[in-house]
């Protein structure tokens, strides 16, 4: 348990024992045969002892009652032992030789006044102590849901980057092969640190949830540039980023499925060639394209936006936006501020 929540519960109690001790006096000070009615016998400082061990005696029964190191059984057990002793350690105002004492009540073994108290506080201890372990089982299963979310969607973003890591391998490798054969040697230098750079970023994503804008917008370059040869003269970007958001944070590799889908679900050919834009507006990184749907539909890849809109949901607290006109289709990410 962290500190701030363990003193939260010290302070809660506090309030709540507080509140106790104001209900067993006041309330018994209203029976009538209470010794308290009667002005005669009613000493001032009598109130105010009597006020302060009720507050010492709720706020141990209930900080018991509250500890998670300890079971119902033994909670109740060690509640009805400290009732009995505080019971007979209950000051008492006694009359002796014309003046008024405080003593214990061990003096006197059945007091129906302190019966009833006790009785009553050890009811209310117990039943806040189930209450709170109520709430805190509650908050305990809702924490472990939450991790369990985060892990099942790590989990997939693993898979999907090794599912990726081949066929994208794949077609990287034909395209190498294309600038080899044509003798582009300089080209095809570039286009392996490119996809080094590629393979690099991958790795390195899995382990950090978030990333700066800078950093994903290098691994996009690169993941672009990769596409570019492979659809040489027919997939262009534009790109329009002000420097001031290049310290932002998304989560890592949010860019490379949205181009992947773009690029497989239209098509790019020399006639009717391909441009994806990402631009910066309100806080917002926008990615868009124009439709051209490819007149066979492709299977997708099996992240879909659903996933991508879950994994910015728990890592970000919050949600993507999707627009489709029918005649262009846009994603919006919204940026964290650095802190």
């Amino acid at each position: 348990m962290i500190r701030g929540a363990k003193y939260r519960i010290i302070g809660i109690n506090l309030l709540v024992a507080l509140a106790l001790t104001l209900m067993l006096n006041l309330s018994f000070l209203l029976i009538r045969e209470h010794p308290g009615r009667r002005v005669d016998l009613f000493p001032g400082i009598y109130i105010l002892v009597q006020v302060l061990y009720f507050f010492f005696v709720s706020w141990v029964m209930l900080s018991v009652n509250t500890l998670k190191r300890l079971s119902l059984m033994r909670r109740i057990g060690i509640s009805v032992v400290l009732l009995v002793l505080f019971y007979f350690l209950t000051p008492e105002l006694h009359r002796r030789e014309g003046e008024w004492d405080i003593l214990l009540n061990s003096r006197k073994l059945y007091n129906p006044f302190h019966v009833l108290r006790f009785s009553f506080l050890g009811v209310v201890s117990v039943l806040y102590g189930l209450i709170y372990d109520l709430i805190y089982q509650k908050q305990y299963m809702a924490i472990e849901n939450e991790r369990l979310k985060t892990e099942n969607l790590q989990t997939r973003f693993n898979l999907l980057a090794n599912q990726i890591s081949p066929h994208f391998l794949f077609n990287s490798l034909n395209s190498l092969t294309m600038l080899i054969r044509e003798g582009s040697s300089e080209r095809a230098l570039h286009y392996i640190d490119r996809l080094a750079d590629t393979f690099r970023y991958t790795l390195q994503s899995g382990k950090n949830e978030l990333t700066t804008l800078a950093e994903e917008m290098r691994f996009t370059e690169a993941y672009f540039y990769l596409l570019s040869i492979r659809y040489e003269n027919k997939l262009f970007w534009t790109l329009s980023i002000e420097p001031d958001y290049m310290g932002w944070r998304l989560p890592a590799m949010s860019l490379m499925p949205l181009i992947e889908n773009a690029v497989k679900h239209n098509t790019i050919t020399l006639a009717h060639p391909f441009r994806i834009s990402i631009r910066v507006e309100k806080e917002k990184l926008i990615v868009s394209n124009p439709l051209f749907p490819k007149i066979e539909s492709t299977a997708g890849t099996g992240i879909g936006l659903k996933n991508l809109s879950q994994r910015y949901l728990l890592l970000t607290g919050r949600d993507i936006e999707v627009s489709d006109d029918g005649s262009s289709f846009a994603v919006t990410l919204p940026l964290i501020q650095p802190e």
